[in-house]
Parts: C-alpha cells; sequence; structure tokens
C-alpha cells in the first residue's frame, strides 16, 4: 500500500502542464462529442465514442507524459 502511494508521488513529478492541457483537451471534445450525439438523436453512437475514449487513454498511459 506505501509502495503504491509512494510510486504515484515519483510519477507527479514529471507532470507538466502541457500532459494535464492536453488530458483535459481529450476529456472537453468528447464531453462535446456526445452531448453533441445526443442532442442529434444519435446515442446510440455514445458507445462507440466511450470505446474510442478508452482506447486513447490506454494509448496515452502507454507512451507516457511528453519526453521533455
Amino acid at each position: 500500500m506505501i509502495a503504491d502511494v509512494v510510486q504515484t508521488s515519483a510519477c507527479m513529478k514529471n507532470f507538466d502542464i502541457q500532459d494535464f492541457a492536453l488530458r483535459a483537451l481529450v476529456v472537453l471534445a468528447g464531453g462535446v462529442a456526445a452531448a453533441l450525439f445526443i442532442l442529434k438523436g444519435q446515442a446510440s453512437a455514445l458507445p462507440a465514442l466511450a470505446v474510442g475514449a478508452t482506447l486513447g487513454v490506454c494509448a496515452m498511459m502507454r507512451y507516457g507524459p511528453s519526453a521533455e
């Protein structure tokens, strides 16, 4: 349990504002896309949007923060 906390703290030291901005932009774009789908009556496309967002997050986690 304590090792998990230490590992998280070490990860946060490398946290960059550009990484945060990119992730926030992805979440915002996903929210806007979901709202537009709902407003246009195509809510059946939301599961595909969720799968795409999940794959995007997995790709971002795999490559990690920027190498600057």
